[in-house]
């Protein structure tokens, strides 16, 4: 049941981003070839008893700055019963995923966060999202 309605919340949520990624890429004045619209969906195991000192310390730093940096987080939950913290990244910009990770990984703000809550990750996982609603027809993404 539980990951009955994780998938659910995921799946609104994915949605959500999906249709505002594709209204801005719509709006956007930029030459749509240039332009990255990416979403990636992160879970993680988070060490026994600090699932809570992960979500403060990922609230104060990590949010305020990836919102900062370009980046959009439209859901982000901690799920007690399995000890994770599942959250949705997206990005719509000029640079390409990989630069723009390695500008944030990169930055002296990222280096100063303390606590770094990615001391308590037990297990990163990672999966790049592909919308597939939501995106205007015509769109370069609703195309591939």
């Amino acid at each position: 049941m539980l990951r009955t309605l994780v998938a659910f919340v995921l799946g609104v949520s994915v949605g959500a981003a999906a249709m505002a990624a594709g209204e801005s890429v719509g709006q956007s004045t930029a030459p749509a070839a240039a332009a990255t619209n990416v979403a990636q969906l992160r879970l993680y195991t988070i060490d026994r008893g600090r699932l809570d000192d992960f979500a403060a310390a990922w609230h104060a730093g990590v949010y305020p700055l990836r919102l900062k940096m370009g980046y959009e987080i439209p859901f982000a939950a901690k799920m007690p019963a399995t000890n994770q913290f599942v959250w949705l990244l997206t990005y719509r910009g000029p640079q390409s995923w990989e630069q723009k990770e390695k500008e944030y990984y990169g930055s002296a703000a990222r280096a100063s966060l303390s606590p770094d809550p990615a001391q308590w990750i037990a297990r990163p996982e990672q999966v790049m999202l592909t919308p597939v609603v939501g995106l205007p027809a015509g769109s370069p993404a609703a195309s591939r």
